[in-house]
């Protein structure tokens, strides 16, 4: 009895190792830093590896909390769905999520490799628009199988959103080791590029030609990454489109962060940074809503920031590295003011009353079309980037 179940241990143990074994074969099985993952093979042949942790989640005490590391684990973690993304509200019609929900529990990345077993493949790691407060990785405008094809390899990267990744407070600062709070969404990103340096390899990407690049609230992501020293030597190249840090989304004074973290705390009856932890998740972000979305700025903390950004790239102290910039033709469409409604200067109105409560005649003096035709170009006019945070950030 003892010797069949020997064998039939023998063979099971033989059965699962060359299942491992042809699944590493496949290009599907990566040895990271924190344990080991399964992806999966794409139509294209491209191996594609989603929803990896790069922090342990901002959840509970660690809440408003620089990333902390990930808990390693035993046996083979599955890497073939996207998680959760971050806590948002739906503000922008055109975006469209494959992700696990919505959770405070996000700080996960995915990467897309070619196929084959090359090495010192280039990397292009991507960060989402949305103006701090909206977008996710797993979004299909920015899947990387299209960059995999190619031979490049491919991350896209969450980070913390609004009031989740970017209050500032007094009893913060003061907790933190660095003496600065704000920011965090940043701070993920960082998190996310160390990440990059420490695994990206074992993908068959060269850690020396780590290309960052976004789009609107991403490619301001892209210049406050050059900008600060904490991680500028993890970059080798730049791509940013529709924005930067020195005119669009600009960081404001620490105190000036705190001050706004403050009002909202009043506003919410807390009292104490504890009392402002223990508000769940949902509720933070209907009183984040209700407040302001884009209320909740980066701030020049003493530490992400050691000084102005103004100051850092006016002194040349920024990352050296090729930068390419530019502006997408349509930042965002119609559909970010109209959603699905029907194009009608009727619901034009509504999306406004519903936008802009407490600008609707100042809005509707500047933005007003003339009959249902216009209607789609003038919400256009209204969505691009600059025009519709100012107004709504007033």
């Amino acid at each position: 009895m003892k010797k069949s179940f020997l064998l039939l241990l023998c063979a099971s143990t033989g059965f699962l190792s060359s299942i491992a074994q042809s699944a590493n074969n496949s290009g599907t099985i990566v040895r990271t830093i924190n344990g080991i993952i399964k992806g999966k093979s794409e139509a294209s042949g491209v191996r594609s590896f989603k929803g990896i942790p790069f922090a342990a989640p901002p959840v509970g005490a660690r809440r408003w909390k620089e990333p902390q590391p990930v808990q390693n684990w035993n046996g083979v973690r599955n890497a073939t769905r996207f998680e959760a993304k971050g806590m948002q509200t739906n503000i922008f019609g055109d975006m469209a999520f494959r992700s696990k929900g919505m959770s405070e529990d996000c700080l996960y990345l995915n990467v897309w490799r070619p196929a084959g077993q090359a090495r010192n493949l280039p990397v292009l790691v991507y960060f989402y628009g949305g103006g701090f407060v909206a977008g996710d990785g797993s979004e299909s405008r920015y899947d990387g199988e299209s960059m995999a094809v190619k031979g490049i390899l491919a991350v896209t990267v969450n980070y913390r959103l609004g009031v989740f990744g970017f209050i500032a407070h007094p009893e913060l600062t003061k907790e933190s080791p660095h003496h600065a709070s704000g920011n965090y969404g940043l701070l993920d990103q960082l998190a996310a590029l160390k990440w990059v340096h420490q695994n990206i390899a074992a993908f068959g990407g060269d850690p020396k030609r780590v290309t960052i690049a976004g789009e609107s609230a991403g490619s301001v992501s892209v210049s406050a990454q050059m900008a600060s020293p904490l991680s500028k030597n993890l970059i080798a190249g730049a791509i940013g489109e529709s924005g930067s840090l020195l005119g669009t989304l600009a960081a404001i004074s620490l105190k000036e962060g705190e001050q706004t973290g403050l009002n909202f705390a009043q506003a919410n009856q807390a009292n104490s940074l504890a009392e402002l932890r223990a508000i769940p998740a949902d509720k933070l972000l209907e009183a984040a809503a209700k407040f302001g979305l884009f209320r909740f700025s980066m701030t020049v903390d003493g530490y992400f920031f050691p000084k102005s950004p103004y100051t850092i790239y006016a002194s040349g102290e920024q990352a050296h590295i090729p930068l390419l910039a530019g502006w997408n033709s349509e930042e965002t469409s119609f559909k970010a003011i109209m959603d699905n409604e029907e194009l009608t200067t009727g619901n034009f109105s509504k999306a406004i009353q519903k936008l802009y409560p407490e600008h609707v005649e100042e809005v509707l003096k500047l933005y007003n079309p003339f009959n249902n035709e216009d209607v789609a170009q003038v919400a256009t006019e209204l969505a691009r980037f600059p025009i519709a945070y100012s107004i709504s950030a007033e």
